[in-house]
């Protein structure tokens, strides 16, 4: 039975004053339970456990647990944390199982970058570009919870990359009750002069919701200070390379905002629009070195260069609409959805060399200027019907018609015979279909779906450089898990997942670009990769520890990757299905309640990358792949809360030519709430301040036809002052409907899905 254990656990999470107990000399229940039979033994256990529980002065030290297992994805409840009202999403994700935050604020989920972030179950380009800007500026208190969807199903478009990161702010399953308006307006300064400011509102007047939220963020050439250098050696001919640089100036500046609005039409009836926006001009002035001297150490070149970015614009604008409709029948809904998303990016770099010295190429300079655009429409219905009691019917349909443009022109000082102006237009139709059942009933659940994919792929060169051509690909995109409820704090998880990913501009757009040490062009023949993963998870929650251990095995035989060769004495690089991948890991996660005042949570992972190419006859394979991240919470007197962390991250092979060096972090923050229900929160935080002002990052290039050590240093250490006002007496959230769009199935250009191609990091 297990009704003596979830009480010894209650008893675990209080202590009753002593004042309030009343002395007895009556035995113990549990010294009676052991002279009686079970079921007598449990009811006198839980009356005197009742009447203990009717005594003054209870005091909670153990919190409700925040973390929740589900059959496809684990789930952390912000609302519940009792640091929700004093700190950022991005504060919370560090809390997060299988979320980890270096020292950069750059996210990985599941050890890896290659994610995709949803807010409310569908992706928000405006929130993922810049996710490090976004996630500092949403109050945690805005947010419910974070989801880490590692297997998502058929419904979910089972495309796409590693992981899903969902941030959900609104809950479809809640009414709309609440009147008024809530909000908070934030600032920020740190010891670089970069400063940001935010604000977010939500209310909600009858049947209709609104928020709004904007944010602004400078950062200048002090906060951004960075060096790079590479020494590389061709393997053939012996060649040495040499190149450093260092930015002399830098201006970012980054806005981003989102309007959401959603009316209630009756209980079974909801239709939700938003519509946001990311936008960031970027300008930079740096000077470089290079040289080449051949295997003996005589110089074969040399020069200087002096590098200009005047601007790099980059937006995005997105819009849709979800119209939701509850039937009769309990947890049954059909929604439809349609959503608009462009994107442009336009760039432009100017470089100029002086101090040359047997130079190899007949130019003093070139003008770089692109312009890439993207335009994709989206139109989706889904419908869901439970049945049996315990069992539930999925299916849907989806269309997506994606256009990428891109303008590449190259203009050089002194050698107008080189110039070009390259176009190229790619088109993508997606039609596909899907269907899950699940399961649940009492420790049992499970869930298994299909989904088909038919695509058209067309490529035209207006510029007439290349053949026009065109491709249709069908694929089937399996997937099944099933969880088990092993006891009331103990569970296990096994899961299967299929991916597919489908190239972006980038990675297709043909156009050559040279510099003397460099070439780079897309391979527009490339077609979708598809990778499949197998995982295990076993989770503990109690209410003052949660752990969970997370062995992984993924693998890939047609993956997406870099090509590289040289070619009279530069390095070319190109992409091409040619990788095939492996990877083993395991992920753990502990979150501890040491005492009511004090917290330990630790992440991590360790594991061994694996890629090979039969076709360029390459083979990488190693195990120090590591990210570790620990942080220790301290309620102090005066209201003042603390945290140390500290981390690691780096290591392994991470491509088929390269592997990381190792990177250590740490920092210490401390926070104060201020007036009446804590609505003034203040907050110093130092980033590595015990280690030096610039640090280092490295990495290795050790196959292929040239192999190396590539570095890097940048400012981090840093000290930073936060000033954040709450306002308002509700929280009120724009409602969405359950079930929304999801393109998550590019990689590389304008509409990755991931967090790579950001601009502004």
């Amino acid at each position: 039975m297990f009704a003596p254990a979830i009480l010894s656990v209650m008893i675990c999470s209080v202590s009753v004053a002593q004042t309030a107990v009343t002395k007895t000399d009556a035995p113990s229940p549990k010294v009676e339970a052991e002279k009686l039979d079970s079921a007598t033994a449990d009811s006198l256990f839980i009356a005197e456990m009742e009447r203990r529980m009717e005594l003054q002065g209870v005091e909670v030290v153990a919190q409700k647990p925040l973390v929740k297992n589900e059959v496809d994805r684990i789930s952390y409840d912000v609302q519940s944390d009792k640091d929700n009202e004093t700190k950022t999403l991005l504060d919370m994700l560090k809390k997060v199982p299988m979320v980890s935050v270096n020292g950069q604020d750059e996210i990985m989920v599941n050890g890896t970058s290659n994610f995709v972030i949803y807010h409310n179950g569908h992706p928000e380009p405006a929130m993922a570009q810049n996710y490090k800007y976004v996630f500092k500026a949403i109050p945690a208190s805005a947010v419910k919870r974070v989801e880490v969807i590692t297997e998502p199903g058929a419904k979910y478009d089972a495309e796409g990359v590693g992981a899903i990161l969902n941030i959900v702010t609104d809950d479809a399953s809640q009414a709309v009750s609440t009147k008024g308006a809530s909000g908070t307006v934030g600032a920020g300064i740190d010891n670089y002069a970069d400063v940001n400011g935010n604000f977010y509102v939500s209310s909600n007047l009858g049947k209709v919701a609104t928020s709004v939220n904007y944010g602004y963020h400078h950062l200048n050439r002090h906060g951004m200070r960075q060096q790079t250098n590479s020494q590389m050696r061709y393997v053939d001919s012996g060649n040495e390379s040499e190149s450093s640089s260092a930015l002399d100036d830098l201006s970012i500046d980054v806005h981003y905002g989102n309007i959401a609005a959603s009316y209630n039409f009756d209980k079974d009836n909801l239709l939700s629009m938003s519509f946001g926006g990311f936008f960031t001009d970027y300008s930079a002035l740096a000077n470089a070195r290079s040289s080449l001297s051949n295997s003996t150490g005589e110089p074969i070149y040399s020069y200087n260069a002096h590098f200009d970015t005047p601007y790099t614009k980059y937006y995005n604008f997105n819009g849709r609409a979800d119209y939701e409709h509850r039937t009769s029948r309990q947890g049954e809904t059909l929604t439809l959805s349609y959503m608009l998303s462009t994107t442009r990016n336009k760039k432009a770099e100017k470089y100029d060399y002086f101090d040359t010295q047997s130079m190899p190429f007949p130019y003093e300079g070139y003008n770089l200027r692109s312009k890439e655009n993207f335009l994709e429409h989206t139109a989706q219905i889904d419908w869901t019907r439970p049945f049996a009691g315990a069992f539930k019917f999925e299916m849907g349909g989806k269309y997506i018609n994606r256009r990428n443009k891109s303008n590449t022109s190259m203009i050089y000082d002194g050698y107008e015979e080189g110039n070009f102006d390259s176009r190229f237009e790619h088109l993508t139709q997606v039609a596909a279909a899907y269907t899950s059942l699940s399961f649940q009933k009492d420790k049992l659940s499970a869930r298994a779906g299909l989904r088909y994919e038919h695509s058209f792929l067309k490529a035209k060169y207006p510029d007439g450089s290349q053949t026009d051509y065109d491709r249709r690909l069908n694929d089937w995109v399996p997937s099944a898990n099933v969880n088990y409820q092993i006891s009331p704090v103990n569970s296990l998880k096994l899961a299967f997942a299929t991916r597919i990913n489908r190239p972006g501009i980038e990675y297709l757009n043909p156009a050559v670009v040279a510099t003397p040490t460099t070439v780079s062009y897309g391979n527009s023949h490339l077609g979708s990769s598809r990778n499949y993963s197998i995982s295990a998870t076993f989770m503990h929650i109690s209410p003052k520890l949660v752990y969970n251990v997370v062995p992984s095995y993924t693998f890939s035989d047609d993956e997406i990757g870099e090509v590289h060769m040289v070619d009279n004495n530069r390095m070319v690089t190109t992409y091409g299905n040619v990788v095939s991948s492996r990877s083993v890991a395991v992920n753990a996660f502990v979150q501890w309640m040491i005492t009511q005042k004090t917290s330990l949570m630790l992440n991590g992972r360790y594991g061994m990358n694996h890629f090979k190419s039969d076709a360029l006859g390459i083979d990488l394979r190693r195990w120090d792949g590591l990210f570790f991240y620990a942080q220790l919470s301290q309620d102090l007197p005066l209201k003042i809360k603390a945290t140390a962390n500290v981390g690691e991250f780096g290591g392994g092979a991470q491509s088929l030519y390269a592997r990381q060096g190792h990177v250590w972090f740490h920092g210490i923050g401390l926070q104060r709430s201020f007036l009446k229900d804590d609505r003034l929160t203040v907050k110093i935080d130092a980033q590595n301040p015990f280690s030096h002002r610039m640090s280092s990052f490295k990495s290795y290039t050790v196959k292929g036809d040239y192999v190396g050590c590539n570095g890097f240093k940048y400012s981090m250490r840093k000290f930073q002052l936060s000033v954040t006002w709450r306002f308002g007496s509700t929280t009120v959230d724009v409602k969405k409907a359950a079930t929304t769009i999801e393109n998550d199935d590019v990689v590389g250009g304008s509409k990755a899905a991931s967090t790579s191609g950001n601009p502004a990091q």
